[in-house]
């Protein structure tokens, strides 16, 4: 007897997503991250469409995981661009709020430091150096952050 279009359908979808829920599994932990509920969705009788539930995802992994889709994306924008075009690392103003990849902190630009940029963490003194290119910008959603942060230290001083 001969298999049905959604059977093969069905198949295809079921291949696909345990293909991307091992892949995602790799990319986790290659990140640091650990997704401790990571199951295949069953296909979809009608459709035929099965998927990966990555389940209940604590905050800090989330950040983290926001924060290598980020850099990948970042990535890929400069696999695109001609390897002769050079896109210049702008010096942020003083006091804007930026993110230190490496530490995976966000801080404000405070200044130069030789070669590095001066960080400075939003709460309390504390401040770092950092490589240039080791800094980006802080996304929407982080300079809410800081600005909260910011309003909560004034508010507590």
């Amino acid at each position: 007897m001969a298999e049905s279009h959604l059977s093969r359908i069905t198949r295809e979808y079921q291949r696909q997503a345990e293909e991307a829920q091992a892949e995602i599994r790799e990319a986790v932990k290659e990140a640091g991250c650990q997704l401790p509920y990571l199951a295949l969705v069953p296909p979809d009788p009608l459709t035929g469409v099965a998927g990966v539930d990555l389940g209940m995802v604590e905050s800090a992994t989330v950040l983290r995981l926001a924060e290598v889709i980020r850099a990948g994306v970042d990535a890929l924008a400069a696999e695109d661009r001609p390897e002769a075009t050079v896109t210049p690392v702008r010096t942020p103003d003083e006091g804007e709020p930026v993110v230190d990849t490496v530490r995976g902190r966000v801080g404000t630009y405070s200044g130069l430091d030789g070669e590095r940029w001066r960080i400075t963490a939003l709460l309390g003194n504390e401040s770092w150096s950092a490589d240039p290119k080791d800094i980006r910008a802080a996304t929407v959603n982080e300079r809410v952050r800081t600005d909260m942060a910011a309003v909560s230290s004034a508010e507590a001083g």
